[in-house]
């Protein structure tokens, strides 16, 4: 696996961006609704979406929970890792598995045991949070191979304090390449932002395209060519590059 570089490579004009959001544009909260937007993300996230046109969020959570956190800010997006996929009026949603669905009463039933685990029903997907509670992951993760391990159309993501049990197959690589078959995304060079093992395969499908992949947080294990060591870091970088096409914008303006 090749080194990572600190620092993305400068913005080019024909990018389009993909952006995770928890523990990459957002810090972890002790549970997922409890999660904090800074009004200057949504305003950068605005003006890059105004001014480069090719802005997607990719992210576990679902298209409303999506909504509901950037109101009301609507951009593309990807949610339950790809299980949901919306571009403009064009939407595109998978079926929720009889499998998965019959796993949410005994996660329940463990939750209700153990203070401090939270269940996340997604309908497509199921995370298993156990922020509050460090001490039971490895009993998270045990009973998560127990009840979907062996599933064949299910597959358990390790993610960041938290287990995903999600449809096998589906992945934010193919939601990437949805994307990409896509105006405004298509004919353009993919830069996709992720922070974890969920996010390896769409770091692997920009790779794939001659695109940008950056690790937050650490550089090791990753398939990511490039590293920013913190979501706060992100947004700097994401004020950054709303400037850049802001200013990229105006001489256009000015002779047109």
């Amino acid at each position: 696996m090749p080194a990572v570089s600190a620092n993305p490579p400068p913005p080019r004009p024909d990018w389009a961006l993909f952006l995770d959001i928890d523990g990459t544009l957002l810090d972890i909260a002790p549970r997922p609704d409890a999660v904090i937007v800074p009004a200057p993300l949504r305003d950068s996230l605005g003006a890059l979406s105004r001014s480069l046109g090719a802005v997607a969020l990719l992210s576990g959570r679902p298209l409303s929970g999506i909504d509901a956190l950037f109101a009301p800010l609507v951009l593309p997006a990807a949610g339950q890792h790809g299980a949901e996929v919306r571009n403009g009026a064009e939407r595109l949603t998978s079926a929720p598995l009889p499998s998965l669905r019959a796993l949410v009463p005994p996660f329940r039933q463990f939750a209700d045991a153990n203070p401090g685990i939270v269940v996340e029903d997604k309908g497509n997907s199921i995370a298993v949070h156990f922020r509050q509670a460090p001490g039971l992951a490895d009993a998270v993760r045990a009973l998560a191979d127990r009840l979907a391990g062996s599933v064949t159309d299910l597959e358990v993501m390790p993610a960041k304090m938290a287990v995903d049990i999600k449809p096998r197959g589906t992945t934010k690589s193919d939601a990437i390449a949805w994307f990409m078959a896509r105006t405004p995304f298509a004919g353009r060079v993919p830069v996709f932002l992720g922070d974890d093992r969920t996010d390896e395969s769409g770091f692997a499908a920009v790779n794939d395209r001659n695109g940008v992949s950056v690790k937050v947080g650490g550089r090791s294990g990753t398939a990511a060519r490039f590293f920013i060591e913190s979501p706060v870091a992100v947004r700097e970088w994401i004020a950054g590059l709303a400037r850049y096409y802001r200013e990229a914008e105006r001489p256009e303006r000015a002779n047109s």
